[in-house]
């Protein structure tokens, strides 16, 4: 068959052209038209780090994800008025609806009728993208369960729930988030996404758009958590400018990405700034994680200094960084993060150079 012809390669067309249409980058970020920041997970990468990130933080998350997940779509949902409202709404209108958000941004399948999602996104995820989802189209609070029943298939239960609750506030604000400026050209990568039975697939894995305003909901509410991070760490990754709670799960988000990397086979080698630079824009800027403004060599051997702009994606970012550091030397790291006007200073280093 034609390729023009072909129905799957022509709906991936459409879906690059609403992407394109919705998100531009901005200094390695995705950003949408309202100015937020939404990241191209790999579902690998996304199941990898959740579950380093859930082991950092002693305690079991799922259902903090999924809050956070449907605060952030309710959002979402109520600010871009998204979904029909009105006398004239009709079921199939719904559905269509929600079948052109799932799509484009790579959750897959969700079904109003039977409760069921077809996707490779993490289920309690998309428990938070069907509750926001069921909530504003009934008009009340519910209670909602899910069960992965294969791979690639989770189904909800949804109940009435009495409570009132207010609507989705914004997202919080933390020591590192800040308005981001707007981009100018669309992200390249969305010129290789193809449109697979369960969602996006780059390159024939698996990937997902996601917005970090999520993350940053669960991480807010994840500063009262004591964490697993070994003393060691503690003692050699310093982060002044933040408090205990902000200090506890940025050093969750770091030691998660280093775990992340680590366990996984992407090649890195560092040599010197020039290593660094190609690497941040294969891996990192691409898929909106973020990009330094600087990158400079320390007077050590392995030093390296990284400017780095404010926004919601500098913990994942550092992250990357700094695991990037360790995986490339093959040494245990030292940092300093170091909060400067409007940017922040990240300094790695090998723990056992000397100060």
């Amino acid at each position: 068959m034609d390729s023009s012809t072909d129905p799957a390669f022509s709906n991936s067309l459409l879906v690059r052209s609403k992407l394109r249409e919705e998100f531009n980058i901005s200094n390695g970020c995705i950003i949408d038209r309202n100015g937020r920041s939404w990241v191209l997970w790999s579902t690998s990468d996304l199941y990898a780090w959740w579950h380093s990130f859930e082991d950092q933080c002693q305690t079991p998350l799922g259902r903090k994800l999924m809050n956070a997940c449907a605060d952030q779509e309710e959002f979402l949902l109520r600010n871009d008025a998204v979904l029909p409202a009105g006398w004239f709404r009709k079921a199939a209108r719904q559905q269509r609806c929600i079948d052109e958000r799932w799509k484009v941004y790579g959750w897959g399948h969700f079904n109003l009728k039977n409760q069921t999602a077809q996707s490779m996104v993490y289920a309690p995820m998309l428990a938070g993208l069907a509750l926001a989802t069921n909530e504003l189209l009934l008009e009340k609070r519910q209670k909602l369960e899910w069960h992965q029943i294969s791979t690639n298939t989770v189904r909800f239960e949804i109940q009435p729930d009495a409570t009132t609750l207010p609507h989705a506030p914004t997202p919080p604000q933390l020591p590192w988030s800040a308005e981001l400026g707007p981009g100018f050209e669309p992200p390249a990568v969305f010129d290789d996404l193809m449109l697979g039975a369960d969602g996006l697939l780059n390159n024939g894995e698996s990937v997902c758009l996601f917005p970090i305003d999520a993350f940053s909901r669960l991480f807010s509410t994840c500063k009262a958590y004591s964490n697993a991070v070994s003393q060691e760490r503690k003692s050699a990754w310093s982060t002044s400018g933040l408090n205990d709670g902000e200090r506890s799960v940025f050093l969750m988000v770091v030691a998660s990405m280093s775990s992340l990397v680590n366990r996984g086979e992407r090649p890195i080698y560092i040599e010197n700034t020039s290593s660094w630079r190609s690497l941040i824009e294969h891996y990192l800027a691409p898929f909106g994680w973020g990009k330094p403004v600087e990158i400079a060599a320390l007077d050590s051997a392995h030093g390296v200094r990284f400017r780095l702009a404010s926004g919601p994606t500098l913990p994942f970012l550092a992250g990357w960084l700094v695991a990037m550091w360790e995986r490339g030397h093959g040494k245990s790291s030292k940092f300093i993060l170091t909060p400067k006007a409007e940017e922040w200073v990240l300094e790695v280093d090998s723990r056992l150079a000397y100060n």
